[in-house]
């Protein structure tokens, strides 16, 4: 049985691991869509309002002051702060199906969907009228969630879907009854290969084009790209990097520079074994390594460093980051990184899909978000000018 996140579910789309300012805009955004709300309502007091949510004053004040800048309330001298309604600032809101993932005791816990999804609630709130509605399955890899979003089609006036919210086949039999339907679907990644339209992604191949090239210029023979083994991994992405290095090792693939692509085990201590008994066999072991996502990254710079190679003079190393621009830590200091942001993604998915209820489902290139390559200390001073040229 699909659990459905709505605004009386427990479980609920907005239900996550928040920041404080996300906390304050979730309270807002479910007032915002309160039946009763056609004449505004009379928000708490900022103390009050920060007591409930357990944040600071000045954390609600700097979020009403925003909400004011766009409109979104009004505050009435001697009064208090009053709400206005989506209709009242930009027509009706669209109800919008977001097709979700779970993880145990039916809360999603991955950190970048997290993100990007709190990122289509500010959106709304700002931009595009919205009312979602979540729908997940209990278990991941069922197809119990496909009844619900069928159910969803008549109220419904587009579809957003996440990674991994449904398999393939269940994916393609939603996306043809919405669009045939004229609600639009839009995929946050590219769902395959082979897809051109109607997704937003981050770019994944082109930062991974310039690695290889980069790496197989300075001499790096033995290339890996470590993978997640969750079962949440965002395939796409490691088919796109895993192409972009190869076209950048380009001619010398296979004859000169070897490529490896290993899924590693959520268990940093099971990574580190298994890089450790890699890095023992010296002839194959990988002298630079891309791990996404920050990939149990102290794991793998533990077993390098246990084997008596040093970061980045015997192995380069790059992350990527999707949450905040990398910072120092760590023994080796500032990594470099391929920094991947997220939460532009979450107006990216809106303008989409918006863009295409505007035109009657018509169909939309796919758009892909640039990412940027900052250099730290895990490549060498020579890595790190050609990577920044």
């Amino acid at each position: 049985m699909a659990k459905r996140l709505t605004e009386d579910s427990p479980d609920r789309l907005d239900n996550l691991k928040l920041r404080p300012s996300e906390r304050v805009l979730q309270y807002l955004l479910q007032e915002f869509d309160r039946a009763e709300l056609k004449d505004g309502a009379r928000l708490p007091s900022n103390r009050e309002l920060a007591r409930r949510l357990d944040v600071s004053v000045p954390t609600v004040q700097s979020v009403l002051k925003g909400l004011n800048r766009d409109g979104r309330i009004q505050s009435r001298h001697g009064s208090g702060t009053y709400l206005l309604s989506q209709s009242q600032v930009s027509g009706n809101p669209k109800r919008i199906v977001v097709a979700a993932v779970l993880q145990s005791q039916g809360k999603q816990n991955d950190s970048w969907l997290n993100t990007v999804i709190s990122g289509l609630m500010q959106t709304s709130l700002t931009s595009f009228p919205t009312t979602f509605v979540g729908i997940a399955p209990e278990k991941f890899g069922t197809d119990d969630s496909v009844p619900a979003l069928l159910d969803e089609i008549p109220q419904a006036d587009g579809l957003i879907i996440m990674p991994y919210a449904l398999m393939p086949k269940d994916r393609d039999q939603i996306t043809e009854a919405y669009e045939k339907a004229i609600k639009p679907v839009v995929n946050l990644e590219m769902p395959m290969a082979t897809t051109t339209s109607n997704f937003v992604s981050s770019d994944y191949f082109s930062p991974a084009e310039i690695l290889g090239r980069v790496w197989s210029k300075t001499g790096r023979r033995h290339i890996m790209l470590l993978s997640s083994g969750i079962q949440y991994e965002f395939a796409m992405a490691s088919h796109l990097r895993l192409m972009g290095l190869a076209s950048g090792i380009g001619e010398s693939l296979g004859n000169t520079v070897s490529l490896q692509m290993l899924h590693a085990a959520s268990s940093g201590e099971k990574t580190y074994e298994l890089m450790k008994s890699i890095l023992k066999k010296k002839e194959s072991a990988p002298d630079a390594i891309l791990l996404p996502h920050g990939v149990a990254r102290a794991a793998v710079v533990r077993a390098v460093q246990e084997c008596g190679l040093k970061i980045p003079e015997d192995v380069s190393i790059v992350t990527t980051e999707a949450l905040h621009p990398p910072e120092d830590h760590g023994p080796e200091g500032h990594a470099t990184t391929i920094y991947e942001p997220a939460l532009p993604l979450s107006r990216l998915l809106m303008e989409m899909l918006f863009d295409r209820i505007s035109q009657k489902g018509a169909p939309l290139p796919g758009k892909f978000l640039p990412s940027n390559i900052i250099c730290g200390n895990t490549t060498r001073p020579e890595e790190n000018r050609l990577l920044g040229s």
